[in-house]
């Protein structure tokens, strides 16, 4: 029998921006590993609007999950290429969801393992991740640069590309439309019929597995048959999705009928799916990086503080400056280093998390 916390499975798309690492200049263009680093279940793609895609294997676990992907991502480093031309182009994937004009991000496929997630499986339990939306959303915002500019606007791409790209639905729509939130794809022979959420940022690999946790905790309490955790006008969904792009961290979002801070709300949401986290193998990883948001820091804070120190430096180098930084900080990450690390790298501070509780302070989840 499949324990529990496997019976969920998580398949990722990342896209991505490129870095030229012989000039660190930030494009479009395609970066991929040499030929035979691809696994079973991998692949490496050419996206035509942003350059490059990853598209991982399926996890069973959140340990899975950023173990894998982390070493998925590696592929594109400098060091694992072999080329016997010495004046060839390397590139490294810029993680991140806007930066000129185009839009880069992550699709989250969700299903099942013990049998196929059928029409009737998808809309139950899209049910019950719709109105969760607006809060995964502020949490992946990763998109404050557009047009070359540093922008105040959390996530770019879910403002100006929302309505192209993953429109919006009313809670109990779903179809097999693409370029909509939620998208339920009936599989074929070599893929699983899956749910797919394409709502998230490019970003960094625990910013997406600590998405992908809050997804799998839904999923989870689905399948026990639970009722679902926060029901909201559609009205109130479209401005609270609306106020997650533009605030990411700092917005208000309504639960229920109370609004809160996106720190509130993922109390509020970690305690309501105890049950669910306590079912699953969370790496430590990915409990500092709840904490790190719980203390506002997701991937749009962090990449505009570091962006905003490259412009106040030099306004004419500062892509050039944030590029080099950012390669070598995620040359860190891919290599086993924590997130930390790889802020370091981009010389943003990070504030403690020693006093930060999860859930309740009395009954911490992840302590």
């Amino acid at each position: 029998m499949i324990p529990f916390n496997k019976r969920v499975i998580i398949g990722v798309e990342i896209e991505a921006y490129s870095i030229d690492l012989s000039e660190h200049k930030i494009g479009r263009r395609l970066s991929k590993p040499r030929r035979g680093l691809s696994e079973s279940g991998e692949r490496f793609t050419r996206d035509s609007s942003i350059g490059s895609e990853y598209n991982s294997r399926p996890f069973t676990t959140i340990r899975e999950a950023l173990f894998l992907l982390k070493s998925g991502l590696r592929k594109y480093l400098r060091g694992l290429y072999r080329s016997t031309n010495p004046d060839q182009d390397y590139r490294m994937p810029l993680l991140i969801g806007g930066w000129t004009n185009r839009f880069a991000g992550t699709h989250l496929h969700m299903s099942l393992a013990e049998r196929s997630l059928t029409a009737k499986d998808a809309a139950s339990l899209a049910w019950h991740l719709h109105d969760h939306i607006p809060f995964l959303i502020a949490i992946g915002a990763n998109s404050p640069v557009w047009g070359k500019q540093v922008t105040t606007v959390a996530s770019n791409r879910m403002v100006r590309g929302s309505e192209a790209y993953f429109s919006p639905l009313k809670r109990g729509e779903l179809n097999s439309q693409a370029l909509r939130e939620l998208v339920y794809s009936p599989g074929r022979k070599t893929k699983p019929a899956t749910l797919e959420i394409r709502v998230l940022d490019s970003n960094l690999p625990e910013f997406i597995v600590a998405n992908m946790t809050l997804v799998k905790a839904i999923c989870l309490r689905w399948l026990n048959r639970k009722s679902a955790t926060n029901r909201i006008t559609h009205a109130a969904y479209l401005q609270a999705r609306h106020e997650a792009g533009l605030h990411g961290m700092k917005a208000k979002l309504p639960w229920q009928e109370e609004m809160l801070s996106v720190r509130g709300y993922l109390d509020r949401f970690l305690w309501e799916h105890r049950d669910e986290f306590a079912a699953m193998d969370i790496p430590e990883e990915i409990y500092e990086t709840l904490r790190l948001l719980k203390r506002g820091y997701n991937g749009a804070r962090i990449f505009r503080e570091a962006a905003l120190l490259a412009v106040n430096e030099h306004p004419q180098t500062w892509q050039w400056r944030f590029a080099k930084r950012y390669s070598q900080g995620l040359e860190r990450l891919l290599s086993g280093d924590p997130l930390r690390d790889f802020v370091e790298a981009l010389q943003v501070p990070l504030p403690s998390t020693d006093r930060v509780w999860l859930g309740r302070k009395r009954a911490s989840i992840g302590e």
